[in-house]
């Protein structure tokens, strides 16, 4: 019995911790640029790279070895992570002040104080705020059922191609680099069950009913009620209550995250952060996140990005951070196999020259949205990775290593 509730308190956890602001928004934008095809291109590849983590990664020491040969990575990938967050809270927060309708700014505020308070009663980041921010989404989500969206014409063509090889890299790669994920594998009674329940249970069902994963199913094009501002409110709840669950969580990762690979335990070798300061890895890329989402209010509100019209200025930047997780991220990981260690002079050529050969594809693909040119770009990965693993040097054994 303690097992199973072990197991469903991390699934719990795992859930909420991954619905992150490119689940909460990237879906709409998708059902917006290429209809169900393109959602689901997006809902299949995160489910199922995020949950095969658990299965990877199954045993404790797995996790710990991965964590302390690619350390670096994974603190930059949560200091990005934060930041991310704060450039989408500005966003959403002022547009709502911009507008002059500032209830999704207090949802948001609402959300994520409840969260941190939570948080801060139980003085940890585990399944209770998790299950708080659990049922903000799901009121949201219930509120959402009256707004059922017109299907769209579906775009089965070379984009989806293009986009369906990215979403597979990113999604692929990317959760392995995620601290609290590494956490679970640690702890929890049963990866395998945590990361399985997590993902092909609560988070689906979390995607498919809070995000536009709906034109799946209900494809009515006007709501059934009239809920006034309490759309605007429950929207902001929950991305308030995420965004702040999913902050606190990778702070809390980071901040006990050991040379050694632990996760979660109280270090007792060598910190991954000198002192284990929140400075470096949440406070600073919070605030440059949401200063940067502040500042693009006071850019032009469009852009001409070379497709058939100008895209917002507020989504360009939001694109901007995706290519992290669908190009810099899945190459640098991926620059790193046969146990390199990511901060050689090497790697990072090799990861530098990788993006700025890809950089013209994905900005044609994922800026410009014809997304069919994302096949050269995520070949342009793939290829920088197969021929490193030819024609590199094997990495010199453990104890010879040179250290990130």
């Amino acid at each position: 019995m303690r097992t199973t509730l072990n197991t469903l308190g991390w699934a719990l956890f795992l859930a909420v911790s991954w619905t992150w602001c490119i689940g909460m928004f990237l879906p709409s934008l998708l059902v917006r640029d290429g209809g169900v095809a393109y959602f689901l291109a997006f809902l299949i590849p995160n489910v199922l790279g995020a949950a095969s983590v658990g299965w990877v990664l199954a045993r404790p020491e797995q996790s710990r070895a991965f964590v302390a040969r690619l350390r670096p990575i994974l603190i930059v990938f949560t200091a990005v992570t934060v930041a991310f967050h704060g450039f989408f809270l500005a966003w959403r927060g002022g547009m709502s002040l911009w507008e002059g309708v500032p209830y999704e700014l207090i949802g948001i505020l609402s959300g994520a104080a409840v969260v941190l308070v939570t948080a801060g009663i139980r003085r940890r980041v585990d399944w209770v705020p998790a299950l708080v921010t659990l049922l903000f989404s799901v009121a949201c989500g219930t509120i959402l059922v009256a707004f059922p969206p017109a299907t769209p014409i579906n775009d089965l063509g070379p984009g989806l191609i293009g986009l369906a090889m990215v979403t597979t890299l990113g999604f692929g790669l990317c959760p392995y680099l995620d601290l609290t994920f590494n956490r679970a594998c640690q702890h929890a009674a049963s990866p395998r069950g945590a990361f399985t329940v997590g993902f092909l249970v609560i988070f689906l069902l979390t995607i498919l009913i809070v995000t536009r994963g709906r034109v799946i199913w209900t494809p009515r094009p006007g709501p059934v009620w009239n809920v006034g501002v309490w759309l605007d409110v429950a929207m902001g709840c929950h991305f308030g209550a995420q965004a702040a669950f999913t902050i606190a969580a990778h702070a809390a990762a980071a901040r006990r995250t050991a040379v050694s690979g632990a996760v979660g335990d109280p270090v007792e070798d060598r910190p991954a952060l000198p002192g284990q300061r929140l400075l470096p890895v949440a406070l600073l890329p919070f605030v440059i996140g949401a200063a940067l989402g502040a500042i693009v209010f006071y850019l032009p509100p469009a852009v001409a990005v070379g497709g058939e019209s100008p895209m917002e200025t507020h989504e360009l930047g939001y694109r901007f951070f995706l290519a992290a997780y669908g190009l810099v991220f899945p190459a640098w990981m991926l620059l790193c196999a046969r146990g390199r260690s990511p901060l050689t002079r090497s790697t990072l050529v090799w990861l530098v020259v990788t993006c700025l050969v890809a950089i013209p594809f994905y900005w044609i693909g994922m800026i410009s949205l014809n997304e069919h040119w994302l096949i050269p770009g995520a070949g342009v990965v793939i290829a920088a990775a197969a021929l490193r693993r030819m024609t590199g040097p094997r990495a010199l054994p453990r104890a010879e290593e040179p250290r990130a």
